[in-house]
């Protein structure tokens, strides 16, 4: 396999773990970012001290391929230990967002919700999906599974949409 293909090849799986495992772990979106831009710090300056060293696969392949794959193993090995599962609900809405391209707009609704108490501001993918909007249709009652992982990180598991008249706005 040449340098190529396996960039090609982890980079494809990097993709598949990120949407599969990392979207599914509830975590603050602006923590995340800011422990990802000290990892990467962190990695720079051990590279330029050469106690990580890069010399056969390069920086490029380095932060393209292997620093990614050292984050979604941390998130997946806490997504398979994850144990005693317990269940949350929520009544949300959504919103009404223009889609589309820059000539044609369209109003529709999104698979992002909007849940009671404002629950998981700032854990986005705990709050989208990427479903069918027709699942979500005519209902307005959240039940979400969550696991706990090895490293202590919530996981989604799973969800179930349902109508519930106490939801109803007033």
């Amino acid at each position: 396999m040449t340098r190529i293909d396996k960039y090609i090849v982890f980079s494809i799986l990097n993709a598949i773990l990120l949407v599969t495992v990392i979207f599914n772990t509830v975590i603050n979106f602006y923590l995340f970012v800011l422990a990802m831009i000290v990892l990467v710090v962190l990695c720079n300056i051990l590279i330029k001290m050469n106690i990580i060293n890069i010399d056969k696969q390069g920086k490029k392949y380095f932060f393209g391929v292997t620093f990614p794959q050292i984050i979604n193993g941390f998130f997946l090995i806490n997504y398979l230990t994850g144990m005693n599962p317990t269940k949350e609900t929520y009544c949300f809405r959504n919103m009404i967002s223009e889609v589309g391209s820059v000539r044609s707009h369209q109003k529709g609704k999104t698979t992002y919700v909007y849940l009671s108490g404002n629950a998981y501001e700032y854990s986005y993918m705990t709050r989208s999906f990427f479903i069918d909007y027709k699942r979500m249709l005519f209902k307005n009652q959240i039940t979400y599974t969550f696991e706990r992982g090895i490293f202590g990180l919530k996981i989604r598991k799973d969800f179930e949409f349902t109508f519930n008249e106490n939801c109803l706005e007033k």
